[in-house]
């Protein structure tokens, strides 16, 4: 299984759970909250249909439907009691805190697929430029090592529905076998893994490039197969040979932890590359945090961390903008892994949390109210490093686009 080094970092919020209490009974009614969220500390936050929640870091507690219309909910947190007052978007796609003290208390969802995305998703623009970047000054130094842009990915092939449809468009070249494909992959969307399974291994073993890679989901997730991370392997493996980025990542997982394959972080990191490359956000994201961490060899260089990092976050990575910030921050040391830096940002966000929560702080208790303007949205964005750079009066462009220019020399 992938530990914290291939999933995304874990954050402290608030520590060790406790014993769970019964959980309500009318929980289930807001369904469509149920899944998996990136939190807005970091961590990642399952929330179950038995009126349960889990965090990675630790915590858990009970959630309740309080509006099932709006989808509204409140989840309870076992340690610390917390209380956080949540209302999902109207794409589903988000959940924001609905009480203004916790402006900043928000979620992503994690999609069941991210690590695969490219078969779900439509088509994304890769042909960004990432010799300059949204978030930094311009000017500012780069990495030792240069960063290409993205290639634009070329099909001359029409697009399906944009369940089916491949971002780096991947057809078989035989119609019968494409349309035999998206037979097992129908079905496969569908949840009939039973039923999807042999279709799938067929077009794989006739070098269908997607049937190969969803393959390597089945086995890597035991969807409808047991778990067996080296036939995940095999067929991530032939994938990835093929140029598929999502199959290429996924690989370079299994090699960084050992799982199905011996560990090999070099290898690894050569994987991310290959599919960073290629402009995928998950692959753009671990490079980052190769840099930051020295895996599987490389220089520590923070200034190429945060240059993949940046990157990731314009491909739309729902975290990696986030880490940024705080790698920005001059006033953050450096750690040998991610557990130290999980601790120390874990420990910045509990007691912003704490004090938010429990009353701490001027205006009702949140922590933030004692800014004004951009520095007191960064604030409740959880953006140390914007609120570093408006009060040293050195706001990016990114900062001026989602916060707003100062409104007084800090």
């Amino acid at each position: 299984m992938i530990t914290t080094k291939t999933a995304v970092l874990m954050f402290l919020i608030i520590g060790v759970a406790g014993l769970l209490p019964i959980p309500p009974v009318h929980a289930a009614s807001c369904e469509a909250v149920i899944g998996k969220w990136a939190w807005f500390v970091g961590g990642e936050v399952t929330i179950k249909s038995d009126g349960l929640f889990t965090q990675q870091s630790g915590n858990s507690g009970t959630w309740e439907c309080t509006d099932a219309s709006k989808n509204a909910v409140i989840l309870k947190w076992t340690k610390g009691g917390f209380v956080n007052k949540m209302a999902l978007s109207t794409d589903g796609a988000s959940l924001s805190s609905t009480d203004p003290l916790q402006s900043f208390v928000k979620a992503t969802r994690i999609n069941a697929e991210t690590s695969l995305t490219d078969l779900l998703t439509p088509r994304q623009a890769t042909n960004v430029d990432s010799s300059s970047s949204s978030r930094r000054p311009t000017g500012q130094p780069g990495g030792t090592v240069p960063i290409k842009p993205s290639t634009p990915l070329a099909s001359t092939q029409a697009k399906g529905p944009a369940s089916y449809d491949s971002p780096q468009g991947f057809v078989s070249s035989d119609p019968k076998i494409e349309a035999r494909f998206k037979q097992g992959y129908d079905l496969y969307m569908k949840e009939s893994y039973a039923a999807a399974f042999p279709i799938l291994l067929e077009t794989a073993q006739a070098g269908h490039t997607r049937a190969q890679a969803v393959l390597g989901i089945i086995y890597s997730q035991g969807r409808g197969q047991p778990v067996d991370n080296k036939q995940a392997a095999v067929w991530y493996g032939k994938a990835a040979a093929q140029g598929h980025r999502a199959a290429q990542f996924s690989l370079g997982n299994l090699y960084l932890e050992g799982d199905g394959v011996p560990k090999d972080p070099v290898k690894a990191v050569q994987l991310y590359r290959q599919s960073a490359d290629q402009g995928f956000p998950h692959a753009e994201f671990h490079l980052g945090l190769a840099y930051e961490f020295g895996w599987g060899g490389l220089p520590r260089d923070r200034r190429t961390a945060i240059k993949w990092l940046d990157r990731a976050s314009r491909h739309k990575h729902g975290q990696a903008g986030w880490i940024v910030g705080w790698l920005e921050d001059p006033k953050t040391p450096h750690f040998k892994g991610i557990d130290q830096l999980g601790k120390y940002i874990g420990g910045i966000i509990e007691r912003r949390a704490a004090a938010a929560f429990e009353g701490g702080g001027g205006g009702g208790g949140n922590p933030c109210s004692s800014y004004s303007g951009p520095v007191a949205e960064a604030c409740n964005r959880g953006d140390g490093g914007a609120m570093d750079r408006y009060q040293k009066n050195q706001p990016t462009q990114e900062d001026r686009r989602q916060y707003g220019a100062p409104d007084r020399v800090y």
